[in-house]
C-alpha cells in the first residue's frame, strides 16, 4: 500500500457514489468506508503507509473531534496530496484550519457525488454524471442547477429506478464486504439494473420496509412534536423508521433509535418543518456528556449515553416548540 493512492467515503448511497467516482480518478486505489466518529482513527491508520494521494468524500467533521483529525493530517508526509470533498454544514473556522491542510472542495446544497464529479470533472467520463445523479436522488438534493440541467440528458424516471434498485439494496447489503464490491463495480460503469443480486436485495427490501411502516405504525411514541421508536426488530432501515415515525405520530420531528449496552443510536428526520436538524442537534447536545451527532437540516443522527436519552428527547422537543413559535 505504501505509496499507493487511498479513497475513503460513507457507506450510504451518496457515500458509495461519491467513493465510486473517487475510484474512476483514482485507479486502482485502495477503497475504504468511514464515518464522522471514526475517521480521525482512519487517517492515523492510513497515514503510516505514505500514500501518494487520499480522497475523502462525504464526511462529515465531527467539531468534538475536529482537533483530532488535524493532529491525524498532520501525519501525512508532505508530498501527500488530500482531498477533502463535501457537503455537510461546517463552521467557517473549521473550514479555515481545514483547508490549510488538504484541497477542501465544500459546498452546502449538492450531494458529496455531485461536488466529486465537478471537482474533478476534467478527469472524468459521461458515464460519472450517472453516479452523481444517482448520488443526488439518494440524498435528496436531485433539485441542484448541476442535477437539473443533467436530468434534461437523459430519462430521468429510468434514472430514479437505478437509484430506487440502490437505495432499497443498501437497506441488505453487508457494510463492510458486499459494499465494496458494489462500489468498485458502479466504478466501472455496471449499471444496479444489471446487477442481479442488488436487484433481488432491492426487492426484499421493499418487501421488509412495508412491514417496518406497519410495526412504526403500532409502536412509535410521540412527545410533543417528537415521533420516535425505538428498537425496531429488524437491522437498518432507520432513516426510513425515522421518517415512519414523524408521520404516524403527526409529527414535526421522527426518530428511530437503537440500543446497545449503555448507548443509544439515532437517525433524525424532519417532516413538514424547515427546522435546521444539524443547528438543533448542535444546541441541545451541548449540554449532554459524551454526546455526539448532526449532519444536514432536513437529516441527522446522534448517539449518546443510554440514560440521557430521555433528557434529550426532552429538550429537543422544548427546543422545536420554541423554534415553532
Amino acid at each position: 500500500m505504501n505509496g499507493d493512492a487511498v479513497v475513503i467515503s460513507h457507506g450510504d448511497l451518496d457515500g458509495i457514489t461519491s467513493g465510486a467516482i473517487g475510484l474512476r480518478v483514482f485507479p486502482g486505489a485502495h477503497f475504504y468506508f468511514s464515518r464522522p466518529s471514526q475517521i480521525a482513527n482512519d487517517l492515523f491508520r492510513i497515514s503510516k503507509y505514505r500514500p501518494s494521494t487520499v480522497s475523502i468524500s462525504d464526511i462529515a467533521i465531527n467539531s468534538r473531534r475536529f482537533d483530532e483529525i488535524l493532529r491525524a493530517l498532520d501525519r501525512f508526509p508532505e508530498s501527500t496530496t488530500i482531498h477533502w470533498v463535501d457537503h455537510h454544514p461546517i463552521k467557517e473556522s473549521m473550514k479555515k484550519k481545514l483547508s490549510q491542510r488538504v484541497r477542501l472542495f465544500h459546498e452546502v446544497g449538492p450531494c458529496a457525488a455531485e461536488l466529486m464529479y465537478r471537482n474533478f470533472e476534467s478527469k472524468l467520463s459521461e458515464r460519472a454524471v450517472r453516479l452523481a445523479l444517482y448520488g443526488a436522488i439518494g440524498d435528496f438534493c436531485d433539485d441542484t442547477p448541476f442535477a437539473v440541467k443533467h436530468f434534461e440528458d437523459y430519462d430521468k424516471r429510468t434514472l430514479y429506478l437505478e437509484a430506487g434498485i440502490l437505495v432499497q439494496a443498501l437497506q441488505e447489503i453487508d457494510y463492510r464486504n458486499a459494499s465494496k464490491d458494489l462500489v468498485r463495480e458502479l466504478s466501472l460503469g455496471i449499471e444496479p439494473s444489471s446487477m442481479n443480486d442488488i436487484v433481488s436485495l432491492a426487492i426484499k427490501a421493499t418487501r421488509i420496509e412495508h412491514e417496518v411502516f406497519r410495526y412504526v405504525k403500532n409502536n412509535a411514541r410521540k412527545l410533543g412534536p417528537i415521533g420516535y421508536v425505538l428498537d425496531i426488530p429488524i437491522g437498518g432501515y432507520r432513516g426510513k423508521s425515522a421518517k415512519f415515525s414523524a408521520y404516524t405520530t403527526n409529527s414535526q420531528v421522527g426518530i428511530s433509535a437503537r440500543t446497545s449496552d449503555d448507548e443509544v443510536d439515532m437517525s433524525i428526520r424532519r417532516r413538514n418543518s424547515t427546522i435546521d436538524l444539524n443547528r438543533a442537534l448542535n444546541n441541545v447536545l451541548s449540554d449532554i456528556p459524551h454526546a455526539q451527532g448532526g449532519g444536514h437540516p432536513a437529516a441527522s443522527g446522534a448517539s449518546m449515553n443510554k440514560a440521557d436519552f430521555p433528557q434529550f428527547l426532552q429538550a429537543l422537543a422544548e427546543y422545536i416548540d420554541a423554534f415553532s413559535k
